[in-house]
Parts: structure tokens; C-alpha cells; sequence
């Protein structure tokens, strides 16, 4: 008796241990097991820009990349601010991101958030630049920088400047414009690249500081004349347009675009989508794509941290451009 005693108590240690034993098998496989469900890129933009076009080829990627749906979420509205805030206040566990692009660090300067950049996000990676460029209507009659310079004298106040939303790289580029070269132009703000274009092309605006990305097409096709590059160098996609600083000494404007999540993402998340995005934007197919299309790809993506750095850095930046063009929004 005893020893049947001994048998049933030894049985009932083995059962009882058991579920201690399942739970910490499971402990590493749930970590290693994201994502398990779809993960959504919030986009505060409306479809049909640049940036949206940008995060579809990377949902599409991540999509077969992690054998989950990578979703678009399209949250456009007050200057990518609405889109940006409901990032911030969700759950930082991998599975809510934001497509952040320049106004993520023109705004601190021109608004009052409803969030902390600095710290209310983690930047995960920036794999792009953003080009912009000057362009007109056709029937504008300026072929060059120096050509619109002297029309808008001729005509102080008459000649409008499409952008793709107040307080954005493109209507602080127009404004950094009117500044250096010294001409009143109108600004018109759009909520979004599509709109603002289609409005340029219309007939309805005379120019915009565009992203290059949407405005590609419309070069190529006729529709949109380019006079100048707003970076530093010229675009490979349009080499023999030039910039706009060689025209307008002082004239810069850059931009980025990247993947931002909430503040708390587990580090090994983290890092899973940093490897994951990185893969995916420099694949060969991928990164010939984004180049015709009209993006500046990145040689080399930045991580984590080298892209808070980039953050921090760029908030001041803009700060400077903003208060020397006297820009506010109201």
C-alpha cells in the first residue's frame, strides 16, 4: 500500500507541474510568435500621394514578409496631425505604426500639439528621403526660377502657390521662397498632394512646392512644367532640371519619410520591424521602384536610434527655417 501510495503522489506531482511547465515553453514562443495578428500603417495623408503610394509597396512587403496582413490606414487631416495623435494614443505593442514624413518634425514649430513628438513615439526607421520640386502650370509663362521671379514682381499678389497643407514642407518652402526672393505670392492650402496638384494642373493654382513622387507623372505627361529642385542637389529621375539654390542663393528645403511607433514597444518588436521594413525597402525590385517613381532612397536606412537622432536634430532645423520665413498658422 504504501508503495501504490507513492506511485499516485510521484503521478499527481508530474500533472500538477505540468501546466508550469507549458507556460514557460510558451513564454519564448509568444515572444518569437509576432505578429499574430494584422499589424496597421496609419497614414495622415488622404490616399493618392506620394507617402501613401510609399507605405502600400511596404504593407504589401511586410505583408509577405511576416505572413500577416499589413493594413493602410489613411487618417488624413490637419497638417498629418489627426493621423499622428491617434498613433500616439494607441497600444505600443507592434501592431499600430506611423508612416511619419517631414511634418512630423515641421509641426512642433508651428502648432500646439496634442502629443509629445519627442516622447510620445519611437522612431523605428527612416528609409527614404523626400524630393521636392517647383513646378507650374504650362500656361504659366516662366521657364525658369528667375523667369517666375520676375513675373511674380510684375505681378505682386496675383500668382498662387498650391501646397499640400498649411504648415507643411511644401508651404514652408513657398514661403522660404517669397522671403529669399523677395515677391508676395498667395498661398492655397490642400489636405494632400493629389488634390493641390490636380489643382495646379487645373489651372486653378499657378505653382507648388510638390513632392516629386506625385508630381513625376504629371512632368512626364505634360501637364506640370518643373523648374526647380528644392534639395541641395538635382534629381536623377530629372537631371537636367535645376535647383532651385542655384537660382536663389540660401534656397534649401529637405524631408524624410520613415516608421514611427508608439512609446513602450517592446525592444524585440522593435527591432523585428526595423529588420523587417529594412529588408523590404532596400529589396533590388523595391528600391528600383521607389527610384522611377520618383522617391530618394536612402543607401543606407537609419535604425532606431540614429533615426531619433535624425528627429531631434530636424525639429531644430525646421524651427530656424520656420522663424526665418516668418511663417505662423493661426
Amino acid at each position: 500500500m504504501p508503495g501504490k501510495l507513492k506511485r499516485v503522489c510521484s503521478l499527481l506531482v508530474r500533472i500538477t507541474a505540468l501546466p508550469f511547465l507549458l507556460c514557460s515553453l510558451s513564454g519564448p514562443a509568444s515572444a518569437q510568435g509576432y505578429p499574430n495578428k494584422p499589424i496597421k500603417i496609419v497614414v495622415p495623408f488622404v490616399p493618392g500621394g506620394g507617402s501613401d503610394t510609399v507605405a502600400r509597396v511596404m504593407a504589401k512587403g511586410l505583408t509577405e514578409e511576416f505572413g500577416q496582413p499589413v493594413v493602410i490606414d489613411n487618417k488624413g487631416g490637419a497638417n498629418t496631425i489627426i493621423g499622428t495623435e491617434a498613433v500616439a494614443k494607441a497600444e505600443p505593442d507592434g501592431y499600430t505604426l506611423l508612416l511619419c514624413t517631414t511634418s512630423f518634425t515641421t509641426n512642433p514649430s508651428l502648432y500646439k500639439l496634442p502629443f509629445d513628438t519627442l516622447n510620445d513615439f519611437t522612431p523605428v526607421t527612416m528609409h527614404l528621403g523626400a524630393s521636392l520640386i517647383l513646378v507650374v502650370n504650362p500656361d504659366i509663362p516662366a521657364k525658369n526660377v528667375a523667369e517666375l521671379i520676375a513675373l511674380a514682381k510684375q505681378q505682386p499678389g496675383k500668382l498662387t502657390f498650391a501646397s499640400y497643407g498649411a504648415g507643411s514642407p511644401g508651404h514652408l518652402a513657398g514661403e522660404l521662397f517669397k522671403k529669399l526672393a523677395n515677391v508676395d505670392m498667395l498661398h492655397i492650402p490642400y489636405k494632400g498632394s493629389a488634390p493641390s496638384l490636380a489643382d495646379v494642373v487645373a489651372g486653378r493654382a499657378s505653382m507648388s512646392f510638390a513632392v516629386l513622387q506625385p508630381a513625376l507623372p504629371l512632368i512626364q505627361s505634360g501637364r506640370l512644367r518643373p523648374l526647380g529642385f528644392v534639395m541641395a542637389e538635382r534629381g536623377s529621375q530629372l537631371p537636367e532640371v535645376p535647383t532651385i539654390g542655384e537660382t536663389l542663393p540660401g534656397f534649401l528645403i529637405t524631408g524624410f519619410n520613415g516608421i514611427c511607433a508608439p512609446k513602450g514597444i517592446p525592444e524585440d518588436r522593435l527591432q523585428k520591424l526595423n529588420a523587417a521594413i529594412t529588408k523590404v525597402m532596400t529589396a533590388p525590385q523595391v528600391r528600383d521602384q521607389m527610384i522611377k517613381s520618383g522617391a530618394d532612397v536612402l543607401a543606407k536606412p537609419l535604425g532606431p536610434k540614429e533615426f531619433g537622432e535624425f528627429v531631434r536634430a530636424d525639429i531644430e532645423r525646421w524651427r530656424k527655417i520656420a522663424t526665418d520665413a516668418n511663417v505662423s498658422i493661426n
